[in-house]
């Protein structure tokens, strides 16, 4: 079972560690004072230093509005879009977005969301469709990651697939982040550049890319329908968000 926050577990033949409030006994390390107070003073530097790249970075903006991405991409072609309540914004903290619904021929649709955050210094930053769309009742049925070609300028780009449901109706979602300018598949990787971006380029600016659809026929026919969705709107990308 897992450790409880704040819970008290003795070790196995040992005492009873000393609770919260009580002094701690001296630790055992061979560690001399002098030894101590170096290694104090080095990680209150650190931190110091850290929290200064942190605070004091420039936001990135974004390079053109997400209001005039293209209503004609490939085949497909734009529809309505959705505004987001202000009770929404106030959670996502998008410093610029695009919620737009496109049809190809066919009159299949797909949703596009673009979230882009300039800084993401203040608690600002992605939610991750995999916490967020159970959240919303979805049920999670497969998740994978998948690699898409793309034209010569640029070789290809990973997404996560994400197959979920909601009573009767199926839906197929590919993301990804972009953090700092480069496309990255997982949440964990994202955080790790932007990190690392913050402590050698202050910045900390990123977005989200979402594209959704409901099954239609089968997931892999949908999934096909997907990634020749993305091979046509992914280079336009490059128009809006900073490299």
């Amino acid at each position: 079972m897992a450790d409880l926050p704040g819970s008290l577990r003795r070790p196995a033949g040992g005492p009873w560690p000393d609770p919260p409030g009580r002094p701690c006994a001296p630790l055992e390390n061979g560690m001399k004072p002098s030894s101590r107070v170096v290694l104090s003073v080095a990680l209150l530097t650190a931190a110091f230093v850290f929290q200064q790249l942190r605070s004091t970075g420039e936001a990135v903006p974004i390079r053109r509005s997400l209001d005039e991405f293209p209503l004609s991409i490939g085949t497909w072609q734009g529809r309505e879009a959705t505004i987001f309540e202000v009770e929404i914004l106030n959670v996502l903290k998008v410093k610029d977005y695009l919620m737009r619904r496109f049809v190809d021929p066919a009159d299949r649709s797909l949703w596009l969301y673009i979230g882009y955050w300039d800084t993401q210094r203040k608690g600002a930053s992605p939610h991750s469709p995999r916490n967020c769309l159970p959240g919303g009742g979805w049920e999670p049925l497969e998740a994978k990651k998948v690699t898409i070609p793309l034209a010569t300028t640029h070789a290809s780009v990973t997404v996560n697939r994400y197959l979920i449901q909601k009573d009767q109706t199926q839906q197929l979602v590919f993301y990804w982040y972009v953090a700092q300018g480069k496309p990255v598949a997982g949440e964990i990787e994202a955080r790790i550049e932007m990190v690392r971006n913050a402590m050698l380029h202050n910045r900390t600016d990123g977005a989200l890319i979402r594209v959704s659809s409901p099954v239609y026929d089968s997931v892999e026919a949908t999934s096909d329908m997907l990634t020749q969705y993305v091979q046509s709107m992914y280079p336009i990308l490059g128009q809006f968000l900073p490299d």
